[in-house]
């Protein structure tokens, strides 16, 4: 049975058909968040060439998974809240139902790329997994027992809002010292901004200061692979904080695996040592060294990816 499975992102959705174990059919495309009816159309759109690129290939669809960044009430299909689209109380499942005609699932896609990487990704055959999602933000999936846990309300799993440092830095939440305030892209630029401000000198900082806007943790990186201490430092910095966040989570659910995905991975291997020291240093013992700590092996596919097991998981 084939399924279509859809990450609905800030600025891209991306689609695929899964049939069995392999990925037959995928596509990517701009989100219109300009309205609720933009993005809904986005992705009945995004359905609907998916399943031509199925029955091109001679395969029939009767199920379609979404995954949203926000607030998912699972069992009714409605988007709580949606920090990024104005989907805010929308009935997905039950409009996208009534549109396309096949069985509709809709769940948080930091949830649908843990759900991804403990079936099919580093995390393959795991049963206990947290998935930590690396990129603008910091969010996250757990998987107890083989299953996604959400919580009472849906929202559980906002790991990137876990306090690592009291009283530090205040995130984009309202609290400080979050895990995201910490070691996220947006910490990471604004530490570079702190930096400039102190009248700190390096090449990273040249550029940076030449247009602040086209900066990013990737520019950082390079100037990391570079030699420059100053950017070796900021990452060093935001490895230290995630290795303490990673391993209050090994403390708390004793996962066999952590997996990492994300725009970040491209300058993990900046943060990695500290980020190891960290966990090592902070970690119980019988969890630590149980646990192994891995790279995404999913790449792009991995929320969609997810979305698709979602749909295929919930028929059978």
């Amino acid at each position: 049975m084939a399924v279509i499975g859809i990450d609905l992102g800030g600025t891209k959705t991306a689609g695929i058909v899964l049939n069995g174990e392999s990925i037959v059919a995928r596509d990517r495309t701009d989100t219109d968040a300009s309205s609720q009816e933009s993005v809904l159309s986005c992705l009945l759109e995004m359905g609907a060439r998916m399943r031509e690129a199925a029955e091109r290939l001679g395969l029939s669809v009767n199920a379609l998974g979404l995954g949203i960044a926000g607030f998912i009430d699972f069992e009714r299909g409605v988007v709580t809240e949606a920090p990024n689209h104005p989907l805010k109380d929308a009935r997905v499942k039950d409009i996208l139902e009534a549109e396309t005609g096949l069985a509709v699932f809709v769940d948080n896609d930091a949830n649908m790329a843990a759900l991804a990487e403990a079936r099919m990704g580093a995390g393959k055959g795991s049963r206990y997994l947290v998935h930590l999602t690396l990129g603008t933000g910091i969010g996250g999936g757990i998987i107890i027992d083989g299953r996604v846990y959400r919580g009472a309300q849906g929202a559980a799993a906002e790991l990137g809002h876990m306090i690592v440092l009291e009283d530090g830095p205040l995130c984009n939440c309202g609290a400080r010292g979050c895990l995201e305030a910490l070691s996220s892209g947006v910490a990471i630029y604004r530490r570079v901004e702190e930096a400039a401000a102190a009248g700190r000198a390096s090449p990273a900082l040249e550029e940076f200061l030449a247009d602040p806007l086209a900066f990013s943790a990737e520019a950082l990186g390079r100037h990391a692979d570079a030699g420059d201490g100053l950017a070796r430092e900021i990452f060093q910095a935001a490895g230290h904080h995630l290795g303490t966040g990673i391993a209050s989570l090994v403390n708390v659910f004793n996962p066999d695996v952590v997996t990492l995905s994300g725009g970040l991975l491209g300058c993990l291997h900046h943060m990695e040592e500290a980020m190891l020291r960290s966990f090592r240093e902070t970690a119980i013992a019988i969890s630590r060294d149980h646990v192994r700590i891995l790279r995404s092996t999913l790449g792009d596919d991995v929320g969609a990816l997810g979305a698709a097991l979602l749909a295929r998981e919930s028929l059978s």
